[in-house]
Formats: C-alpha cells, structure tokens, sequence
C-alpha cells in the first residue's frame, strides 16, 4: 500500500504542478526578451518601467507574455511575514491602452534578502498584428526594490489541459490519503 501510495505522489506532482509550470513557462519558443527601462513616472518617487515597442504577428499565436523580475528586501525582515508588492502592468497597442492588469509579488523565505519573480501576464489565442508596449507601475508603496524587470515574449504557447492537471490533483491527494491512512 506504502508503495502504491507513493507511486500515485509521484506521479501527481508530474502531471499537476509540474506539467502546468512546463506548459505555462516553457513551451512554445521564445521570441524576445525585452528589458523594462525605468523612467520618471507621474510621482517621482514612484518609478514607472517601459519596454521597447515590439511587434506581434497573427501567426505567432497563441502568444505568451512574462514578467521576470529580480528584486532585493532587508533580509532581517520577518519572515513570517514576506514582503509583499503590488504592480499595475498595462499594454498597449498603438498608444491604445487596455485596462491594468494587478499583479501581486510576495517574497519567499530568502535571508539573502533577493527574490526572482516569474509572472506570466498574459496568454493571447489571438493577435493583431502590430506595435504592442508593456508598462508597469506600482499600484501601492513598494517594500522591495526592484533592480531588474524583463518581458520575456513566447509564440506558439500552449496552455496546460485542465484535465491533465485536475487528474494530477486527484493523484496527489489519492497518494497523501494512503499514507496518512498507513
């Protein structure tokens, strides 16, 4: 039964989180990885990050698009509770702006005090083709200081199988009730 259960663990953890971090991050190929440059935004305290423009094409779908983004804290912070930061990330197509997407950051456990983030903002299944440009802001003071963010442009992505992932779940949870019943 030990065996059986641990079988059913591993095999969960491949197909749910496992297969939808492949699929979100991972498929499909990387087509640009922009730099964000910091300008001055409305308040100068707040900073305001700007990509380059970058053209998308219809026969690039579906397209991913990913925040990274390297961002440093005190590292005697509590670590019960981790910074957490809060961004506006806004495209636009043409100067044509869409409503702000929220993003919310929080840190890990990390006595270095320095964090990656990896945040996938968008998936398209369709594109106009055109001159796109993402611009992120903070939408409440920020604890950590960010000293790098990068959007990463990913074409063909695929998105996980919600069927997949659900029967990974399944497993998983099927696999921990055997051993907590051993």
């Amino acid at each position: 039964m030990k065996k059986i259960s641990l079988l059913l663990l591993i095999i969960g953890l491949i197909l749910a989180p496992a297969y939808w971090i492949y699929s979100k991050f991972y498929t499909g190929k990387q087509t640009a990885m922009l730099a964000l440059d910091k300008v001055a935004g409305v308040d100068a305290a707040t900073p305001l990050w700007r990509s380059a423009p970058f053209q998308l094409k219809d026969d690039m779908t579906p397209v991913g698009l990913i925040l990274h983004l390297d961002a440093s804290f005190d590292p005697a912070s509590d670590d019960l509770k981790p910074p957490i930061d809060r961004y506006n990330v806004t495209l636009s197509k043409q100067g044509e702006s869409a409503k702000p997407l929220l993003i919310t950051l929080k840190a890990g456990n990390s006595a270095e005090g320095i964090q990656n983030f990896k945040e996938h903002l968008l998936f398209m299944e369709k594109v106009q083709t055109g001159s796109y440009q993402i611009e992120v802001s903070p939408a409440s003071n920020s604890i950590m200081k960010v000293g790098q963010m990068r959007l990463e442009i990913r074409q063909n992505l695929q998105e996980p199988n919600s069927n997949i992932v659900t029967g990974g779940i399944l497993l998983l949870v099927l696999g921990l009730l055997g051993l907590i019943a051993i």
